[in-house]
């Protein structure tokens, strides 16, 4: 009888708390305005706007279509940039609509200084990849069954190429 009691005080407490949080988690949050969402301090945005464009739309559009012949990523932003209307604007990216036929954008980020592995840990790999190679091949050459090595095809049958 004394559990009972004990037990049904916490299950108070218990379904207090989950509605509480329930209720706090349904609270809408402080809505953030369009050039707030896109700002990144560590990007640049380049874009051409097509539909919108506030100098000339169809040269817009015309030149955007020429610079499809481009080659290499930095051709065809080159070409981009003699477009009416291209801008470059530091600290802000490309909205999710920005592709054509509303803009062409190109979100660019600067890659962190110490993103590239240091020397130790290259030749850790590179050891590390040796010591799994001879490991494979002491498998392999330790049975005539594993790895589909040390054993004949039978007579007569075409080598297996």
């Amino acid at each position: 009888m004394r559990s009972r009691r004990l037990f049904s005080g916490h299950g108070r407490f218990w379904s207090l708390l989950l509605t509480c949080c329930l209720a706090s988690s349904c609270t809408r949050q402080p809505a953030q305005s369009a050039e707030d969402a896109l700002e990144d301090p560590n990007a640049a945005r380049y874009r051409l706007p097509l539909r919108d464009n506030p100098v000339d739309k169809g040269q817009a559009f015309r030149c955007y279509g020429q610079c499809q012949a481009q080659a290499s990523p930095q051709g065809y932003l080159q070409c981009l940039a003699e477009c009416p209307g291209f801008e470059v604007t530091q600290g802000m990216r490309c909205a999710q609509d920005e592709v054509p036929p509303v803009a062409a954008c190109f979100t660019v980020r600067q890659a962190p200084k110490g993103s590239e592995p240091t020397p130790g840990w290259v030749v850790l790999a590179v050891v590390a990849n040796v010591m799994l190679m001879v490991t494979l091949a002491s498998v392999c050459a330790s049975s005539s069954s594993q790895c589909g090595y040390g054993y004949l095809p039978p007579p007569g049958s075409p080598p297996p190429f």
